[in-house]
Parts: C-alpha cells; structure tokens; sequence
C-alpha cells in the first residue's frame, strides 16, 4: 500500500522547517531550518485534507531533506507521539 499524506501534513512540515513563500503567492518555499540547513520545496497548496500523490510526496521528502517517504512519515509521526507544536 503506498504511503500518502494531505496537504496539512506538509503545510506543518513546512511551518516546522521555517520555510515561507520566496515571494507573495508563490509556489516555491524556503527557509533555513532548526538544524541550520537551507532548504527549497515546490509545493502547490489546495486545501487541507486533499491527499497527495505518491510521486509528490517523494519529491517533497527529498526537497525536505530526507531520504525517502518512509523517512518522512516516521518523523511526522514521531512529532505527534512528542506532540512538539509546530
């Protein structure tokens, strides 16, 4: 079974790495996160509950910084055990 997130798991994703819009109502995300690394994310909000496609979602985890969606599933669920606000 593939893995799949909704758009509000990478809005918080993006939140959580300080990343915001280059410019006002752009698609394309940076920001300098908490462990000092610069990061770029293409992303296309729509609304929160939305699910995304399994192909975006690898080329949004890889953008992040991580190795793979498993990677990235596991850290979102790690946050919410810790329940660290993002």
């Amino acid at each position: 079974m593939p893995i799949r997130f909704n758009q509000r798991y990478i809005k918080r994703l993006l939140v959580y790495f300080n990343m915001k819009p280059a410019k006002k109502g752009s698609n394309i995300y940076k920001g300098m996160g908490r462990d000092g690394k610069y990061r770029v994310c293409k992303f296309g909000y729509h609304k929160d509950n939305e699910i995304i496609k399994t192909g975006t979602s690898k080329a949004i985890a890889l953008q992040l910084g991580f190795k793979n969606i498993k990677e990235m599933k596991d850290f979102i669920k790690q946050d919410k055990k810790d329940k660290i606000k993002y």
